[in-house]
């Protein structure tokens, strides 16, 4: 890694750190400078206005977390252990970046080409490795089914509208952390019925 790309690295996590503490609105250029005693010139050299360094963080932040589920989940005895796992991460990484997360309050519900990217490619991942548990569980043994992408869609699709319904109530674009936490309750209710259904029926 030349010295370029250290001092990056260097003004993405100093960013990390004020974003995840203050939130996108509330945290200004100025301090992210101050924290590892550069210039404002040479951040802006790197990143030409906020939004541009809050899209590099996010992706920066997505890489770890992909490489950290990835991880976790190979750890796991089974595939629907690992699918509990998923979630308990997810909602261990929503609260510890809260304030990262809450980009709404600030950029609005149409988000910029960059971010909308980044958001895709972190629900891509989403359905790649839960499509790689229902293969895992499938080899062993564990489930019983044929099309393991088209049941993937449906889980997905499946917690999306438990996001959608408890947001509904309250009119809200992003959730609190209270609704966060009703969310995750009832998403790890609906996956242990849902992968009960995936078992083989056994025959007495």
């Amino acid at each position: 890694m030349d010295n370029q790309d250290k001092k990056r690295i260097l003004i993405i996590n100093a960013a990390l750190k004020r974003f995840a503490h203050y939130g996108l609105a509330k945290t200004t250029m100025t301090e992210i400078a101050k924290d590892i005693s550069f210039s404002k010139a040479l951040l802006y050299y790197y990143f030409p206005d906020k939004l541009s360094l809050y899209v590099s963080v996010i992706e920066h932040l997505m890489h770890s977390i992909s490489k950290d589920l990835i991880k976790s989940v190979e750890k796991t005895a089974n595939s629907s252990e690992g699918i509990m796992m998923l979630l308990q991460k997810r909602q261990g990484y929503i609260q510890k970046y809260y304030n990262l997360m809450e980009f709404s309050k600030m950029i609005g519900p149409e988000l910029p080409a960059d971010l909308f990217e980044k958001f895709s490619k972190a629900k891509d991942f989403e359905l790649k490795i839960i499509t790689s548990l229902l293969n895992r569980g499938v080899a062993n043994g564990e489930f019983n089914l044929e099309d393991t992408s088209y049941v993937t869609e449906i889980f997905v699709e499946a917690m999306a509208g438990i996001h959608f319904n408890i947001l509904n109530k309250d009119r809200k674009i992003f959730p609190s952390k209270e609704q966060f936490k009703e969310i995750f309750v009832k998403e790890k209710r609906f996956a242990e019925i849902f992968l009960l259904g995936l078992k083989p029926n056994k025959v007495s």
